[in-house]
């Protein structure tokens, strides 16, 4: 399938995500290590790596970061038009 890409960045990424939703506070460093490789080209897999470092932020309690992650996610998502991701940032920016 064209659209989906399996490599380390993608992987580090979905691990994260899925410790985000977990509220695992190792969330953090797998995301950020995602945000470090990420490909630029991917905006919408961008714009799901800052909401996902949001919600890792909120269940430690770092709001300011978590609010510069929504704001960073927001952005990305109205680039690429994405109801889904903008309604999940809506829902995260409701616990900052």
């Amino acid at each position: 399938m064209l659209s989906i890409f399996l490599n380390g960045a993608h992987l580090a990424r979905w691990r994260g995500n899925v410790l985000a939703l977990l509220g695992d506070v190792d969330a953090v460093t797998s995301l950020y290590g995602a945000l470090e490789v990420i490909d630029p080209t991917f905006v919408r897999a961008q714009a799901g790596l800052h909401a996902d470092l949001a919600q890792a932020h909120l269940v430690r309690a770092e709001y300011d970061d978590a609010d510069a992650h929504l704001r960073k996610a927001r952005l990305l998502a109205n680039r690429t038009g994405s109801v889904r991701q903008r309604r999940r940032i809506d829902q995260l920016s409701a616990r900052v």
